[in-house]
């Protein structure tokens, strides 16, 4: 998936944006779901596992220390993006996804 994404985006910046803004919504709405479904066991595979390998924070780390290309603006975009992202999407899914009876 985020080799697909890197192809549409060809830009590395925008690329490893796109990919931690889907994986963050896509953790957020992950973790309501589980913890609304009692499925506690997948949470270890799903979060670290599939969200975090397309969530390249490693591809965020590394384009932040390039300081001539504005790595710390890259980074401090990352980082609010990421909280904006969770602050809109736990929310909106704990009111569609119901709670198991």
């Amino acid at each position: 998936m985020r080799y697909s994404l890197g192809v549409v985006i060809p830009d590395d910046r925008n690329g490893t944006l796109a990919a931690n803004m889907i994986g963050v919504a896509l953790a957020s709405a992950l973790l309501v779901l589980m913890e609304r479904r009692g499925v506690t066991e997948l949470r270890h595979l799903l979060l670290p596992g599939f969200c975090a390998g397309l969530t390249t924070f490693s591809a965020v780390t590394a384009q932040a220390l390039e300081p001539h290309e504005g790595g710390l603006l890259f980074l401090a975009h990352n980082l609010i993006f990421s909280l904006m992202i969770v602050v809109i999407v736990l929310p909106l899914a704990r009111r569609v996804i119901p709670v198991r009876s």
